[in-house]
């Protein structure tokens, strides 16, 4: 009989030791006193205090941004039964939790216990990411506790994100498994939607922002003008038609438009759209004399680091102060962002000061959140990355 292997150690400074065995799953470069010679990126290892107490396991990768990435707080294998467990798990969290549409996110990362690994799910179809060196050395066993757990019918990946290159690892994406058409089809709520596996940003498309969907919707009148900024593929622009408002879709992608007006078509819906630089657009807009009862402001990823905050809070200003220049009075306007480091403070300031400069009163309606398949993970700050302002014009 073979003895198993024993697993190489990684010894935490100090300092560490109480943030990680408080469930923090990241350890950084400063966080590592000591690993021994020859660990491979992505190697489960032992993790251990500085007098050699175990405190659980994780993926380690010498040359990662982020060395060290926790799985378990338990001496426990890292195999198909780890990875079904945690599957079945997530999804377990989310039953019942999802309505109205076949859409959903499966596993969000370190907030399902499952570092680097994003698996979204459209109808039949998975859309699965592996983002780090862990994930990746796992793939074929995580790909078959997905498969097993979630019965999906086909199945192909999106992993061709920069934090792949950050892990010393190639971009990749294609079929994973099954028949995976050109155009996967679901719904949310009474909207039939579609979207390019290969094409589409991200896993496919934005899930994240279902509910404040929904909220924006449950405001409009029909016949409303209503703006959609950085609208990519316009899931708010279609919802708004739906209800019978007319948007305006802005966006610099025309591929992104052209979806959104095949989308609209085939939803048998009218929805205007102009190409364009985001505030370049809203200044002609404005110039037009244009006046709008509701608006979204939701651009992308515009801070990566701490230090992108500032600039991005300028943008924001200028953005929400031009449409604050078109919304009437009881309009209503939500400014969205995806960036972790930009934080709700962030945005009320940046609409604030915006308000100010376009002479507008404006009061906050609600603060809204990611998700409930995007869960928030009380020892993972990372994880809260979606907050949004719901504001209303009183002037």
């Amino acid at each position: 009989m073979t003895k198993a292997r024993q697993l190489a150690s990684v010894t935490l400074q100090p300092g560490a030791v109480r943030r990680i065995t408080g469930r923090y799953p990241f350890g950084h470069a400063g966080d590592i006193a000591a690993a021994d010679a020859g660990i491979t990126p992505g190697e489960v290892v032992e993790v251990r205090a500085p007098g050699g107490a175990v405190i659980g396991r994780g993926y380690f990768n010498p040359e990662g941004a982020t060395p060290l990435r926790m799985l378990t707080w338990e001496r426990e294998a890292i195999d198909l039964h780890f990875f079904r467990s945690r599957v079945r798990a997530a999804l377990a969290r989310r039953a019942g939790r999802i309505t109205g549409t076949n859409a959903l996110r499966v596993l969000h990362a370190e907030a399902d216990g499952m570092p680097g690994v994003v698996a979204d799910r459209f109808a039949d179809v998975l859309s699965v990411q592996f983002r780090n060196a862990g994930a990746e050395r796992h793939r074929e066993l995580i790909l078959r506790a997905l498969r097993e757990e979630t019965g999906a019918a086909a199945a192909f990946e999106r992993s061709d994100t920069g934090e792949r290159r950050r892990e010393g690892l190639a971009l990749r994406t294609g079929v994973l498994w099954g028949d995976v058409p050109e155009r996967v089809t679901f719904f949310e709520d009474d909207l039939t939607l579609h979207f390019s596996p290969m094409a589409a940003q991200k896993t496919g498309f934005f899930l994240d922002q279902r509910d404040n969907r929904r909220l924006l919707r449950s405001l409009l009148s029909a016949g409303e003008a209503f703006l959609d900024v950085y609208s990519y593929t316009g899931g708010f622009s279609l919802h708004a038609a739906r209800a019978g408002a007319t948007p305006v879709a802005i966006d610099k992608d025309q591929v992104a438009l052209g979806v959104l007006e095949r989308e609209a078509r085939e939803n048998g819906l009218n929805v205007g759209v102009r190409w364009g630089d985001a505030l370049e657009t809203l200044a002609a807009l404005e110039r037009e004399g244009r006046v709008f009862g509701a608006a979204v402001l939701d651009p992308p990823t515009l801070a990566k680091r701490k230090e992108d905050v500032p600039r991005a809070k300028r943008i924001f200003t200028e953005g929400a102060e031009r449409v604050l220049r078109m919304l009437q009075p009881g309009g209503h306007l939500l400014i969205s962002t995806c960036a972790h480091y930009i934080r709700v403070d962030d945005l009320l300031d940046a609409a604030r000061v915006a308000a100010g400069e376009a002479r507008r009163d404006a009061e906050v309606l609600a603060i809204t959140y990611q998700p409930a398949d995007h869960p928030h993970l009380l020892s993972v700050p990372e994880s809260l990355y979606l907050k949004s302002i719901l504001l209303r014009s009183l002037s």
